[in-house]
């Protein structure tokens, strides 16, 4: 998807990923956040930096998450051309499943497994496949390498929260 052109998801351009290939930055971005919360401690990744945002450890379980949304319609769509893909209500999940009180590391090896197994999946797909598209109820037909940028930038826009809410807690003590 060229820069210029808006994303069928958020509804923006895309503009973080530059001149990456979104497969690169989905296969590094595991890397890239470790490497953003070494040396936190437990409680620093688990505190929010002001009322209503999320702490780390709720920003790392939404993209555990948001691998198993992507991951699961990858297959579907993949297996099942045309098929409906389900929505998900991220606010509902991170306080249903209880995110804040997650383990931020056990939660990064989750996300970095799976992130992983999608990316190997990915790769055995044809470009042919890449282009094959689902229905999702809020942002209608989806090819596969449109959910793929989309996710993409998605990972370096919270790859920056994790550094501010580091570098603002940091700051503050």
């Amino acid at each position: 998807m060229p820069v210029s052109s808006r994303c069928p998801i958020c509804r923006e351009p895309h503009h973080r990923l530059g001149r990456q290939r979104p497969l690169e930055a989905l296969a590094v971005a595991p890397r890239r956040i470790a490497a953003a919360i070494r040396g936190a401690r437990r409680g620093r990744l688990a505190r929010r930096p002001a009322r209503g945002e999320w702490s780390v450890v709720e920003v790392l379980s939404h993209l555990l998450d948001g691998e198993v949304t992507l991951g699961f319609r990858v297959r579907k769509v993949a297996a099942e051309p045309g098929a409906p893909i389900v929505a998900w209500d991220q606010d509902r999940w991170a306080d249903g499943l209880r995110h804040r009180r997650a383990d931020a590391r056990t939660t990064l090896a989750a996300f970095a497994a799976l992130r992983a197994a999608n990316i190997a999946l990915i790769r055995r797909l044809t470009p042919a496949q890449r282009q094959l598209r689902g229905r999702h109820p809020e942002y209608g037909l989806l090819r596969i390498d449109q959910m793929l940028q989309h996710w993409a930038e998605h990972d370096l826009n919270h790859l920056g929260q994790i550094r501010a809410t580091l570098r603002a807690l940091a700051a503050r003590g």
